[in-house]
């Protein structure tokens, strides 16, 4: 009988433990708007405004090279090279390249695919313009994504290192 208070007990403390080490989704707390809108992205360790004021179809950035097994990106049927244009405004930063590495922008399809932003050697690359964003400073440039299934519709802002949901825009 005293068998069943401890094998509860072991099973209850092992179920905590799971919960405690799944990454907890912020998706509650993100501001969520329209393209165009300006969102304040706080993560207590920094602070920026940010905005994503378009998305388009574009040509292949510098750089961008080849996808999947080495074939090129425009060989794909109905493949595009899809561009956001992203304005940041940094508003409390503790070093100024933090952004560069936190900020992940996933463009996101109407059936769910989503699509890793792309590197690219173009000099409006939000990637490059965003390692040297101080206080006050106000930085634009471009997410590229391969766009090989449906165009993005959705443009989620992700912590790189922790998974959190930032800010979203909806097209």
């Amino acid at each position: 009988m005293h068998r069943w208070p401890t094998a509860l007990s072991a099973v209850l403390v092992a179920a905590a433990s799971v919960t405690a080490l799944a990454p907890r989704a912020w998706a509650g707390d993100a501001p969520i708007g329209h393209i165009g809108d300006t969102l304040r992205v706080d993560t207590g360790t920094y602070v920026a405004d940010v905005t994503v004021s378009g998305v388009a179809p574009c040509d292949p950035p510098p750089g961008f090279g080849y996808t999947r097994s080495g074939v090129p990106v425009k060989s794909f049927p109905g493949s595009t090279v899809d561009r956001a244009d992203v304005t940041i405004r940094a508003i409390r930063v503790p070093n100024p390249y933090i952004m560069a590495t936190n900020f992940s922008f996933d463009g996101v399809t109407p059936f769910a695919d989503a699509y890793q932003p792309r590197p690219s050697d173009a000099p409006d690359a939000l990637d490059n313009v965003l390692l040297n964003a101080p206080n006050g400073a106000i930085v634009r440039g471009g997410v590229y994504w391969d766009a090989y299934r449906d165009p993005v519709s959705t443009v989620v802002l992700l912590d790189k290192k922790t998974g959190y949901h930032l800010a979203q825009w909806n097209l």
